[in-house]
């Protein structure tokens, strides 16, 4: 994970959701629902740009590599309006209108240079892109024109469990945040009561474990370190964090960028990163979403294509699941589906058992650090094989990318969920800055 933070232009993302009809997409890999990205120039006009419909407003743009949706696009169909506005360096106001008639810019359009882009091989994302030109200027300024408040993002954590308690810890690692001392670990940052929340606030003043503030931090995430069958039962650790042990917990991961003041405006660093991760293992089934429906960009397949895919999701359409599950811990090992050659070594048993009892899942790669197996470096994408190109192997070769722990990880027991290493184009998403995220530890533990 976190690769594909680095993705530049395409890992700054998506902006509010507008009010013109917005269908249901479907899930990002398989959506056959298109979608509209403002591309705004990168000189001749200042940000922030501030978007209306029908006088009111509907976005706040703050920079050229911002991917800011207009909505849902269908060629030769959509009609929408739009009016746009920006304060040059004397405070003057510039606007112009921005009209969409049968999919095509229409001529009422006062934009200098609007054009539709179509999508690049896979995509489902076009671009409206305007000419390096300053829009005219105005006598009447915009409605209360607003700026985003991003200094409330927040992360809420349900459990939906079958325990009468779960622990949540937080992890950071420090290697990918130097000099940053809002990174560090605890393993006890909640307890949370079957059916209750608690509510994580990313830029918080630091007074209490919820008010850590972590934006600008590179690679961290949560898991549930500990669990209670009822609430009198002592406290079960799960997940591998104790001194000495193996992480194999599910986990639960973001990047959340600085939000810098310019020009007197709001101007995020870069979007929000999530995904859910196995790579070391799962422990638990979680589910991971918008807390209100939001546009998010991924990676077309495969690994760094550099081709920008976008889906709408929210409560009704999640982004990541997992659905943690003795049985299928117990059918996984290093070996790929089919291969039956003579000789392949002996299956790997995955399953982490407390008392007889089953405590989750560890991934191939945790297997063979725990085990200090000579093909740890293979599983584990480290080594010469530390790169996309050299960690994923050919079908029937034994691999990181072809166990049959990630070939059981496959739809639905698990979506858009890290596997191994270098599974970006499946489990990254990147989402608006201010996004707030709803993380709901579920049912179907062993």
């Amino acid at each position: 994970m976190f690769r594909s933070f680095l993705r530049s232009f395409k890992g700054t993302l998506c902006a509010a959701l507008l009010t013109f009809s917005l269908p249901v997409c479907a899930h990002a890999a398989a959506t056959t629902t298109s979608y509209l990205m403002w591309q705004l120039p990168g000189s001749a006009i200042s940000f922030p740009v501030y978007v209306y419909q029908n006088d009111t407003q509907v976005d706040y743009l703050y920079a050229t590599t911002q991917q800011a949706f207009l909505g849902d696009y269908v060629p030769g169909t959509t009609n929408a309006s739009f009016t746009l506005y920006y304060q040059d360096s004397n405070a003057a106001w510039h606007g112009c209108n921005m009209v969409l008639t049968n999919g095509q810019i229409a001529t009422t359009t006062t934009c200098p240079g609007a054009v539709i882009n179509k999508p690049v091989a896979n995509s489902n994302v076009y671009t409206l892109a305007m000419g390096a030109i300053a829009w005219p200027a105005i006598d009447q300024a915009p409605t209360n024109p607003t700026n985003v408040d991003y200094a409330k993002r927040k992360i809420t954590f349900k459990n939906d469990t079958q325990y009468a308690q779960i622990r949540i810890g937080e992890h950071c690692t420090v290697s990918a945040n130097p000099d940053n001392s809002n990174c560090t670990n605890n393993l006890n940052l909640y307890e949370i009561a079957k059916g209750e929340s608690a509510t994580f606030y990313v830029d918080g003043d630091g007074t209490t474990p919820a008010q850590t503030p972590l934006a600008g931090l590179t690679s961290y995430g949560f898991t549930v370190t500990a669990y209670k069958k009822s609430a009198s039962d002592d406290w079960v650790e799960t997940g591998g964090y104790g001194k000495g042990q193996t992480p194999y917990a599910t986990k639960i991961e973001f990047t959340h960028k600085a939000v810098p003041i310019n020009n007197g405006a709001p101007s995020p660093e870069g979007s929000t990163n999530f995904d859910i991760s196995a790579v070391d293992g799962y422990n638990i089934s979680v589910t991971g979403y918008p807390a209100k429906p939001t546009y998010c960009t991924y990676t077309v397949p495969p690994e760094n294509s550099n081709i920008l895919g976008a889906g709408k999701y929210g409560p009704d359409i999640f982004l990541a699941r997992i659905t943690d599950s003795e049985k299928t811990c117990q059918s996984s090992s290093q070996l790929p589906q089919g291969y039956n050659k003579g000789d392949a070594p002996a299956k790997w048993d995955l399953t982490v058992t407390s008392n007889g009892k089953y405590q989750g899942c560890m991934s191939p790669c945790s297997y063979a650090k725990v085990n200090n197996d000579s093909n740890q470096d293979l599983f584990c994408c480290a080594g010469k094989y530390k790169s996309s190109k050299t960690c994923d192997q050919a079908t029937g070769v034994i691999g990181a990318n072809n166990s049959t722990y990630v070939t059981n990880l496959a739809p639905p027991v698990s979506t858009h969920v890290y596997r191994f290493a270098y599974d970006d184009a499946i489990g990254d998403f990147a989402c608006p800055a201010q996004t707030d995220f709803m993380i709901v530890f579920g049912t179907g533990n062993g």
